[in-house]
């Protein structure tokens, strides 16, 4: 079962804590809206889908039936440890009018440092960067790239060269030989998932996939590439459009200039929200303006995506998020609280969630 930090606002008894969570829900469309399940243990091991099975017509009575089953990547999300300690001078604790209002004050900063740490691990998070924290969306769907006179296995999967992803995903089905991709040229990618081509002594057959370029230099963002990543979020619209704020003028002005505006509803606390195609627009300053694509390091990114325990989720330890008092120091005149989550992300699904790169202005 899934709860969204919101809810368990509403479930805490400990009044230090339900600020704490307050004040990270507030201006973030990310964790006001995303679920999280609540695990046992320090990991939790789940089977994405990778290919249905298939279905055909048979003859009644005569016909042998043949099975089919699906195919599932097994994928593990472990739990990291986000936090930091609240420290509050007891000097001024005893010359301070209100000591309320000044630990209120620390302890809200170091929640708004939680929370803007966890919606850039969201995006950006890079555990061959940083082994202390998850993997986020940009990585996970980024995929790796075709490389040629490269040697391949069974299994193993690609996206065409940067710039160049076309919203599918190549996994090699066959490999003869030397096992290896061509040694110079790259494939022309069928764009029709089951279809299949030959590079080399090896053959790809073609997946959906979650990865849309914009073009080997990236490109001028265009309403049309936004409705082909709306697109690639199958099994219903995305809940969110995630983007930064220069990406969210450009479709305004795309949409004025198309003679009509971004329309206008409310999010999940009672907030005005624009919508796109009737999906929210979020804003988040953690998504980039300088990733590099091609020769151009001023490329951004936007994040379409379904939310919940079948697509993109939380992964929190049972108590959420922890205000843990520890008391005063020995090593300074203060007292401190520890704020900390047991946290981590989780796509369940390839296709619930997908990425638009090279995104310029």
């Amino acid at each position: 079962m899934s709860i969204s930090l919101a809810e368990a606002s509403k479930l805490s008894t400990d009044i230090l804590l339900k600020g704490i969570i307050e004040t990270i829900v507030k201006d973030s469309p990310i964790l006001a809206e995303l679920p999280f399940i609540q695990i046992v243990g320090n990991s939790l091991k789940y089977n994405r889908e990778k290919t249905l099975p298939t279905v055909a017509w048979y003859d009644p009575v005569t016909d042998t039936w043949t099975a089919s089953e699906p195919a599932f990547e097994q994928c593990s999300a472990s739990l990291c440890v986000l936090g930091g300690d609240a420290d509050v001078d007891n000097f001024l604790k005893s010359t301070r009018s209100n000591i309320q209002d000044l630990e209120a004050a620390v302890i809200e900063q170091k929640a708004k440092a939680l929370r803007n740490e966890f919606e850039n691990t969201f995006l950006n998070g890079d555990s061959g960067v940083n082994s202390k924290q998850p993997d986020g969306l940009y990585k996970t769907m980024k995929g790796t790239a075709w490389t040629a006179d490269t040697e391949m296995a069974v299994g193993d999967v690609v996206v065409p060269t940067a710039g160049k992803e076309n919203g599918f995903r190549y996994e090699c089905t066959a490999a003869a030989g030397d096992k290896k991709t061509h040694a110079t040229t790259e494939p022309t990618w069928p764009t029709t998932e089951g279809d299949t081509v030959v590079d080399d002594q090896v053959t790809w057959t073609c997946r959906l996939g979650n990865h849309l370029g914009s073009g080997a230099d990236g490109a001028t963002l265009a309403l049309t590439s936004m409705d082909k990543l709306i697109d690639l979020v199958r099994g219903g619209k995305p809940d969110l459009l995630l983007m930064s704020r220069r990406s969210r003028r450009k479709i305004a002005a795309l949409a004025r200039a198309a003679g009509s505006n971004l329309q206008v509803g409310k999010g999940e606390l009672g907030e005005f929200v624009e919508l796109y195609n009737g999906i929210p627009v979020a804003i988040s300053d953690w998504v980039k303006d300088n990733y590099t694509v091609g020769s151009n390091a001023d490329c951004s990114a936007i994040f379409a995506f379904q939310m919940g325990e079948g697509a993109v989720c939380g992964l929190t330890s049972p108590e959420v998020i922890q205000a843990e008092r520890l008391g005063s120091l020995e090593t300074k005149d203060a007292s401190r609280t520890r704020v900390k989550w047991y946290v981590s992300l989780a796509n369940f699904s390839i296709v619930k969630a997908a990425m638009l790169t090279g995104v310029r202005d």
